[in-house]
């Protein structure tokens, strides 16, 4: 047994043990296979598939016994669940056993009448393996999670009422966790001997010590190895397995850099601009009704070899709403975007309907490039380089409604080849080259657009006003 074990824990033992998700098919199928042959052959008019039945089943039983070796092996590697595990192993025994003798009593005809009853007992064991053979893999509830009736609210499901009351544990984090995490983290299977599936494993950690370490995200592994390259062998979920998404890493180092709180609502945190864009991201509709700046018209998931064409640049790209095909773009992380990376923008065209590209190197002739985004509804191009000669291209963006100009040098004259943009509902204006008096002829040319020139002053109430006085000496 040592020597085995010893052997498993190699290359080798566990080279061969990882052949054991292959193998388990073929009996699975071959047994099954034989049964039905057996069962139909009784007919008078099918008694030549009779003869198949032993070929099927030599062929079912010898993979059982290699599927049972393989198992075996696999299970030394530990990260199972004990009990869970020993019962499916036993099942599976089992079944190698029965498919065995079934072979002795077919090739000498022997108890020839209740064969179709010791097979019988063979298909429920057969059953059962698989079941928990499928547990132990992904959880006691894969099924289950997965019926419509009674289902499981999703994290976009579950994120109704007020944004600040949002529970960032149990609306955030946890769902990104069951999605993507408990079919290798939970009772049955522990990796690492690490549970995901509830706050206190978590904190617990598992063989290789804490998973958390206090605010800092770049020293947890829950959140460094979520970030490793996909050929490392310590990235999770490992390669070939579905990853998270860019909102969901940024949920993940966002609660683990406040402290990983188990009862903490978004209110309760500080929030940064980059989780700011994902809390947005995910309230897709506003007081019941839907988000305006959501196109209506439906899109399918953009291509990864263009987003990641802009992510590799500093660029972030998110997904506007839950579940849907449009996407923000925001270059906070990309100062040095200008009008060349602007054409990077064009493969995506069809996704994109929110673009920050705030405090970056843009000017005019990007505006050419972002004029060709049919459903672009916001565009923010603070502090930019952008002026009155760029504007007229965004007189044809159909579906721009936001636009903000703050800190440039756009001026009155220039924004009035914007009165042909019969979508435009906002413009912002503060500190920009706008004069008062063009101010308001815009407003009497665009009566339908809220021309916001910032620059808000509180009256002074005398209540709020100490005043000091030098007391003058006697």
């Amino acid at each position: 047994m040592t020597i085995l074990l010893e052997v498993s824990q190699t290359g080798w033992g566990l080279f061969f043990g990882r052949f054991h998700p292959v193998l388990v098919h073929l009996p699975i199928g071959m047994l099954l296979v034989a049964f039905v042959l057996e069962a139909l052959s009784k007919h008078r008019r099918l008694a030549i598939l009779g003869a198949a039945v032993l070929p099927v089943l030599i062929f079912g039983a010898v993979s059982a016994v290699a599927a049972c070796v393989a198992g075996y092996l696999l299970s030394l590697s530990g990260g199972y669940d004990d009990g869970a595990l020993a019962l499916h192993m036993w099942l599976g025994i089992g079944v190698a056993v029965i498919s065995v003798l079934l072979c002795v009593l077919r090739r000498y005809t022997l108890f020839k009448k209740s064969w179709l009853a010791v097979s019988g007992v063979m298909v429920l064991l057969l059953s059962a393996a698989g079941h928990y053979g499928g547990t132990l893999t992904h959880g006691d509830d894969y099924l289950t999670a997965a019926l419509p009736l009674g289902k499981k609210k999703t994290a976009a499901a579950t994120l109704t009422g007020p944004p600040e009351e949002i529970k960032v544990y149990d609306q955030l984090v946890r769902p990104v966790l069951e999605q993507k995490c408990y079919g290798c983290h939970n009772e049955q299977k522990l990796k690492g001997g690490l549970r995901l599936d509830g706050i206190k494993h978590i904190q617990e950690g598992g063989e290789n010590g804490p998973v958390l370490k206090d605010s800092l995200p770049e020293m947890s592994e829950l959140y460094k190895r979520l970030v490793l390259s996909e050929d490392d062998d310590k990235r999770m979920p490992p390669k070939g397995k579905p990853q998270l998404n860019p909102q969901q890493v940024e949920i993940i180092y966002w609660w683990i850099a406040q402290g990983a709180s188990p009862t903490a609502t978004v209110k309760d945190l500080h929030k940064t601009p980059r989780i700011q864009l994902v809390l947005e991201s995910l309230q897709p509709s506003r007081g019941g009704e839907a988000n305006p700046f959501i196109p209506e018209a439906e899109a399918g998931a953009p291509s990864e070899k263009d987003v990641e064409a802009l992510e590799a640049i500093g660029v972030k790209v998110m997904p506007v709403a839950a579940q849907s095909g449009y996407v923000m773009i925001n270059a906070i992380n990309a100062a040095a975007f200008g009008n060349r990376e602007a054409e990077l923008l064009l493969p995506l065209k069809s996704h994109i309907a929110w673009l920050k590209l705030s405090n970056t190197q843009v000017g005019d002739s990007a505006l050419a490039a972002i004029a060709e985004l049919p459903h672009l509804t916001r565009l923010h191009l603070e502090n930019t380089a952008v002026t009155d000669a760029g504007l007229p291209a965004l007189a044809a963006s159909k579906s721009l409604m936001y636009l903000n100009l703050v800190g440039t040098k756009v001026t009155g004259k220039g924004l009035q080849a914007l009165h042909q943009n019969k979508a435009l509902r906002e413009v912002y204006l503060y500190k920009s080259a706008v004069t008062p008096a063009e101010v308001t002829t815009l407003k009497q040319r665009m009566p339908r657009v809220k021309i916001d020139t910032g620059g808000y002053h509180m009256p002074v109430l005398a209540t709020d006003t100490l005043v000091f006085r030098k007391e003058k000496k006697s």
